[in-house]
C-alpha cells in the first residue's frame, strides 16, 4: 500500500565552486542514498522535491550564477538519466514533483522536465503550494514567501530577487578570498545553512526607527561584517551588473512595504516583524504555517527553508514539520543532520529521518529527534481564540455578515464558508497590550436563506473566565486539554478552541413548544446575544407564552452588556391581572445548563431584566407556568 510522501528541500547543489553549501565529494553519497531508499521503499507514492534544490545563489560578485542545465551537467549522478532521480521517477511512476525555493526560484518547467528516466518520466514541475496526490489536507511550500529578505520581491528590476540574494552573494564573496587553498565552506563551521547571520540588533533598531531601511541596515551591517566594499559590480545570471550600493536604494522600502502588505498600522507591523525574525533565526515559522494552513484549510502543513528540522506544532489544531536540509557542513554534522520528511497520507502522521553515515561504511534511514515548535515565542503566551465553524452538515453556503472585535484581531476571517465545509477562525491577542486582555469578538454568518449564525467567544487574561456561545452545538477547550461535553467551556487556560456545529433547519433565536399555559420551548441553536426569539415561527410571543388571568409574554431578546453580569434578557411581558392571580414564573436554561428565573407580577406591560453571568450563555430552553417549579 503506497501511503507515504516524502518530502526533501534544501538540497543546494550548485555547480561544487568552494563557496557552494553542497559540495558534490561531501553530500552526494547521502543523498543518493536516500534517492535509492526511496526508490526502493514499496510504501513510497510520492517524492517532493521541495524548493531550493539547486542554487543560483552561492556565488561570489564576479562569478555569473550558473543555470540549472549546467548544474545538473556538474552532477550526473543526481540528474542525469542513470542517476538518482531517475530512478526514483521510474519507481514511483513519475510521482516526483520540484517545487521552487528562493535560492532556485528563476528555475522554470522546461528546465526541471529536462530530467527524465529509462522508463520516460519527466521531473514535474509544480506552483509553491502543493498538494501532493491532490489531497487538500497535506500541503507543501517552501517557505520562503513568508520571510521578509526572502520571499519573491516582484517590485523591482531585477523581480523576483529579494535582497537575500545579494546577502547570501556577499558572504560567497568574502569566502572566496578567504578560504585556504584547496578548501571549501563545507569545511567550515557553521556553514551550509542561512540563519546564523546577526540581524537581530538590525531589526531591533528598524522597529525603533521606522525611518530607517531594514534593507540598507543589513546590508551595510553583512557588508562591514564581512569587509566587502559596497562598489563592487556584481554579475547576475542575465550577465547585467549592480553594485550593492543601488541593491540598498532599490529594496530601500521592503520594511514598510510588508507592513503596508498586511494591512498597515499594529497588525501590518506584527507581521513585519514576525517575517523579519522569521529570516533570523526561524522563530515564527510555526506562526506562518498555522497561517497558512487555516487559509488554505489543511491540516499538514510542511516546508524546509530554515535548514532546521521540525517536527510539529505544540498547541495547535494543525500540524507544522519542517524537512531540514541537505548540505550541512562536516564540521557540523553529526549535530545537524541530513534530514527529510515523511508524511503518512492516509493518517497524516508525521514523521521526521535523517540519513547517517555507519561505521562499515553504508548509509541508514533512521528517526531524526527533531523539537516542536510554537506560534509564540517566549514569555510571550498564545490567548488566541481558535474557532471552527463546521458547516459540513448543512447544505447552506454561509457568508460572513459582520463582526466585532472586542480584543485582539483576526489573523484569518474567512468571507465565505461553502456549504458541506468546514473553515477555522484565527483571533489573536494584541502581545503588548497595556492592560492584557487576551481576545474576545462576536461574528455573524449569514445562511444563504437569510438566517444569522451567531457566534461569541472569548479568551480573556487574569480572573476572568473563558466564554463562547453559538452555533447549533458546541465544544470547546483549553490549551493542551481536552475536549469536553458539548455545551461546556473551560473556565480557565489558554488559547481557547472551540468546534460550532452548524445543523440544517436549526436556526437560532427559533425555538419549538406548545403554546398555553405550565409549557415550555426548546432550540437546537439556541439564543445568542443580539438576537430575538421566535416561537413557532412567530416573533410575537403573545398568543402561545400565556398565563393564567391574561399573563403573557411579548418577545425576549438576549443582549451582552457591560458591568458586573456579562448577560441580559429584557422580556417584554405583563403579569396575571388580579389581587389573587399569582405570578408567571419563567424560567431560562442555557446552554451549559445553568437555569434562571425570572418572576413577572405586574400586569402592566413593561420590559422585565434577568442578568447573569455564564461560559456558555445562549439559552437554549424557556419554561413558563403559573407556580414556581423545580
Amino acid at each position: 500500500m503506497k501511503n507515504k510522501i516524502i518530502v526533501l528541500s534544501d538540497i543546494h547543489i550548485g555547480d561544487n565552486s568552494p563557496t557552494c553549501w553542497y559540495q558534490k565529494s561531501v553530500h552526494e553519497p547521502y543523498l543518493l542514498a536516500i534517492l535509492d531508499w526511496v526508490a526502493k521503499d514499496a510504501n513510497v507514492s510520492e517524492l517532493v522535491l521541495a524548493g531550493d534544490i539547486v542554487d543560483t545563489w552561492t556565488y561570489p560578485f564576479n562569478v555569473q550564477p550558473p543555470g540549472f542545465a549546467m548544474i545538473a551537467s556538474k552532477n550526473p549522478n543526481v540528474f542525469g538519466l542513470q542517476g538518482g532521480l531517475a530512478k526514483a521517477l521510474d519507481a514511483l511512476g513519475g510521482a516526483v514533483t520540484f517545487i521552487p525555493g528562493n535560492h532556485d526560484m528563476m528555475v522554470n518547467e522546461a528546465d526541471v522536465s529536462s530530467v527524465k528516466s529509462p522508463g520516460g518520466y519527466h521531473l514535474r514541475f509544480a506552483g509553491k503550494n502543493y498538494n501532493p496526490g491532490g489531497d487538500s489536507r497535506t500541503l507543501v511550500t517552501h517557505g520562503n514567501d513568508f520571510t521578509m529578505f526572502n520571499a519573491p520581491d516582484l517590485t523591482t528590476k531585477w523581480a523576483p530577487l529579494p535582497v537575500g540574494h545579494f546577502v547570501t552573494r556577499t558572504i560567497a564573496t568574502y569566502w572566496q578570498s578567504h578560504l585556504q587553498p584547496g578548501k571549501n565552506v563545507s569545511d567550515l563551521k557553521d556553514q551550509g545553512y542561512p540563519n546564523g547571520i546577526d540581524a537581530l540588533s538590525i531589526i531591533q533598531n528598524v522597529l525603533k526607527n521606522l525611518s530607517v531601511s531594514v534593507s540598507a541596515a543589513l546590508i551595510d551591517g553583512i557588508a562591514g561584517k564581512e569587509d566587502v566594499s559596497e562598489s563592487l559590480p556584481i554579475i547576475l545570471a542575465n550577465g547585467s551588473t549592480t553594485t550593492l550600493t543601488e541593491v540598498k536604494a532599490v529594496y530601500n522600502q521592503l520594511f514598510s512595504r510588508w507592513v503596508a502588505e498586511n494591512g498597515g498600522g499594529e497588525d501590518g507591523l506584527l507581521v513585519a516583524t514576525k517575517a523579519a525574525l522569521a529570516d533570523y533565526d526561524a522563530s515564527y515559522m510555526g506562526w506562518f504555517a498555522q497561517r497558512q494552513a487555516f487559509s488554505s484549510n489543511a491540516q499538514v502543513v510542511v516546508m524546509g527553508h530554515t535548514h532546521a528540522p521540525i517536527s510539529g506544532l505544540k498547541g495547535s489544531l494543525v500540524s507544522y514539520i519542517n524537512s531540514g536540509f541537505e548540505c550541512p557542513s562536516t564540521a557540523d554534522m553529526p549535530n545537524k543532520a541530513i534530514s527529510f520528511a515523511v508524511v503518512d497520507k492516509d493518517s497524516l502522521a508525521t514523521q521526521i529521518e535523517q540519513v547517517v553515515h555507519q561505521a562499515n561504511g553504508s548509509f541508514a534511514i533512521i528517526p531524526c529527534p527533531a523539537p516542536t515548535t510554537s506560534i509564540v515565542i517566549a514569555p510571550f503566551m498564545d490567548f488566541s481564540c481558535y474557532v471552527i465553524i463546521d458547516n459540513s452538515q448543512n447544505n447552506q453556503n454561509l457568508t460572513l455578515a459582520s463582526s466585532h472585535v472586542g480584543h485582539g484581531h483576526f489573523i484569518n476571517l474567512p468571507l465565505h464558508i461553502a456549504a458541506k465545509s468546514h473553515l477555522t477562525l484565527w483571533l489573536q491577542d494584541y502581545p503588548n497590550l497595556v492592560p492584557p486582555h487576551g481576545s474576545d469578538a462576536a461574528v455573524v454568518y449569514r445562511a444563504d436563506d437569510g438566517t444569522n449564525y451567531v457566534f461569541n467567544f472569548d479568551c480573556p487574561t487574569g480572573i476572568y473566565p473563558n466564554s463562547c456561545s453559538g452555533g447549533s452545538s458546541f465544544q470547546a477547550k483549553a490549551g493542551d486539554g481536552a475536549w469536553l461535553p458539548p455545551g461546556q467551556v473551560p473556565q480557565k487556560g489558554h488559547p481557547l478552541f472551540v468546534n460550532f456545529k452548524v445543523m440544517p433547519g436549526a436556526a437560532q433565536g427559533s425555538f419549538t413548544g406548545r403554546c398555553g399555559q405550565n409549557s415550555s420551548a426548546v432550540s437546537v441553536a439556541g439564543l445568542q446575544p443580539t438576537e430575538s426569539v421566535v416561537l413557532n415561527g412567530k416573533s410575537d410571543l403573545s398568543s402561545c407564552m400565556v398565563a393564567n388571568d391574561n399573563g403573557a409574554v411579548f418577545g425576549i431578546r438576549l443582549d451582552k452588556v457591560s458591568g458586573i453580569y456579562e448577560y441580559q434578557l429584557s422580556v417584554d411581558a405583563q403579569g396575571p391581572k388580579g389581587l389573587s392571580s399569582g405570578s408567571m414564573y419563567l424560567y431560562f436554561t442555557d446552554q451549559s445548563g445553568d437555569r434562571y428565573l425570572l418572576t413577572v407580577f405586574d400586569h402592566t406591560r413593561k420590559t422585565h431584566t434577568l442578568r447573569y453571568n455564564s461560559q456558555a450563555p445562549a439559552i437554549m430552553k424557556i419554561e413558563w407556568n403559573n407556580k414556581a417549579i423545580h
